[in-house]
């Protein structure tokens, strides 16, 4: 079976006006493993089409210079326990470093389907 693919986007443009108070957003993407241990990853695969043959890695942080990066994260699929449905749940946990040095962590409950708030849209790309 196909991977689990999670598209991750800045919804802030290098414009916003939110860039005065921030340094940085990071996120780290959640995806339930076998036996129900959360695997947190927070290293995605650059979705840049101007790469060269293979892929590109990089740290889930963006800034104001960045707000273009798109990353994927991929997780090998689980199904739900005795069933053969796809486990479609998953958790983002979202860190806001402040343009003061303070740290702000955030994490959300368990989600399914697409993740939009004032800085990620999140979209899953299920495996058939």
């Amino acid at each position: 079976m196909r991977p689990l693919f999670f598209e991750v986007r800045c919804n802030l443009s290098q414009e916003s006006p939110l860039w005065n108070d921030i340094h940085s957003l990071s996120l780290e993407v959640g995806y339930p493993g076998r036996g129900g241990q959360m695997l947190w990853k927070r290293i995605g695969w650059l979705n840049d089409q101007l790469l060269p043959a293979g892929k590109g890695i990089a740290h889930a942080v963006w800034n104001q210079a960045s707000t273009s990066l798109i990353l994927i994260f991929d997780f090998l699929p689980v199904m739900l326990q005795d069933s053969a449905v796809l486990d479609k749940t998953y958790r983002i946990r979202k860190k806001i470093k402040t343009a003061a040095g303070r740290s702000h962590v955030s994490n959300s409950g368990i989600l399914q389907g697409e993740y939009r708030d004032e800085h990620f849209t999140l979209s899953p790309q299920y495996p058939e």
